[in-house]
């Protein structure tokens, strides 16, 4: 199958509503193909219900009626195999569900409402993001964005995914959640950014604040499980144009039938939402403004009886039949100022900006 012949097969699953992933992970140079053609996928009410399932996973920030964690269980695994015509369905999602522009006076008020609470100490940090709408040009094409992100970001997890349910997204994440095989697995933490001009990166205290709160986090919720990681960093690492604070955990887990119990307790990490956990995470809900969907949520193969790779999902866009929704969050501090949140908002959001053309 040409190169063109791909792009032609994923955009026809799209119109035809299918339920599909297409990912690649980072290093490899093949993207991994996971398709569900004989009944519905399975959708299911709470993260901790994955145990003992097995699957493509796309998980939301926060599950609701509209944004339900969803199971791809693949039958096809090979692109070249996808029946494009197996369906009769038209894309069910429609232009009603455009979301609205952020702008920067609407960011600068919800700014000074999450900061607020860190200001009084009520809070640790809270994650604010936000989201920037496009028009989507007539030649877009999902599947050959898909191809130039796994050319522009070789050391991310990238993927292009369509459901019913979820619309279609795309994106590239150097974050993982969960991942492993056997016995040997790993979580990491990842928060602190910085969009250097030159080889050297510097970080400042609130970045390496930031990155301590999220590493502390994980390694409390590792331990309630009686597991002991093996800890290393915090070091830097690149991605896209951007720079980031990254601490690996790498642990035995002699019982990965609960798979579903440990991810409800790493996600969301505070690298997308906050601390105090259960707190940030309902005052975002309630102030942030706008449904963040699938964006921050996580996704990947989970498989604990083969390999589980499961990312956080970061730089992302949805996209619609007439627009493109890019989304972007930098987590707040205290110390934290309103330019330098927009700044590196406007970096991350130039991540997917990118590969549309």
């Amino acid at each position: 199958m040409s190169g063109e012949e791909k792009y032609l097969t994923l955009d026809a699953l799209i119109e035809q509503d299918a339920y599909f992933a297409i990912y690649r992970l980072p290093g490899e140079q093949a993207p991994r193909f996971a398709m569900q053609t004989g009944e519905n996928a399975l959708l299911l009410n709470d993260v901790e219900e994955l145990n003992g399932q097995h699957g493509f996973v796309i998980a939301p920030f926060r599950i609701t009626a509209s944004s339900p964690l969803i199971l791809i269980r693949p039958d096809c695994t090979d692109l070249c195999e996808a029946n494009t015509n197996f369906r009769n369905k038209k894309w069910g999602k429609t232009d009603t569900e455009l979301q609205k522009k952020s702008k920067k006076s609407d960011y600068s008020l919800i700014f000074q409402r999450f900061h607020e609470p860190l200001l009084t100490g009520e809070m640790e940090k809270l994650v604010l993001s936000r989201n920037r709408t496009m028009e989507r040009e007539e030649a877009f094409s999902p599947g050959r964005s898909f191809f130039r992100a796994t050319e522009k970001y070789p050391h991310s997890f990238v993927y292009l995914l369509h459901t019913p349910q979820s619309g279609t997204w795309l994106g590239s994440s150097p974050e993982i959640l969960l991942a492993g095989s056997g016995n040997e697995w790993k979580t990491v933490a990842l928060a602190g950014t910085r969009y250097p001009n030159s080889g050297k990166v510097s970080w400042d205290d609130k970045n390496l604040r930031e990155q301590h709160l999220v590493t502390s986090y994980i390694l409390k919720q590792l331990t309630s499980f009686q597991l002991a990681p093996e800890i290393n960093g915090p070091y830097t690492i690149k991605a896209g144009a951007l720079a980031h604070l990254r601490t690996d955990f790498s642990f035995s887990l002699p019982d990965n039938r609960k798979i579903g119990t440990l991810l409800k307790a790493l996600h969301p990490t505070p690298a997308v939402s906050g601390l105090p956990k259960e707190k940030a995470f309902e005052f975002i809900a309630d102030h942030e403004g706008y449904d963040r969907s699938y964006y921050t949520g996580f996704l990947g193969i989970l498989d604990p009886s083969a390999e589980t790779n499961l990312y956080v999902n970061l730089r992302c866009m949805q996209i619609g039949r007439s627009w493109l929704t890019l989304f972007a969050g930098s987590g707040l501090l205290a110390s934290s100022t309103f330019r330098d949140e927009w700044k590196e908002t406007e970096q991350k959001l130039k991540t997917m900006a990118s590969i549309v053309k």
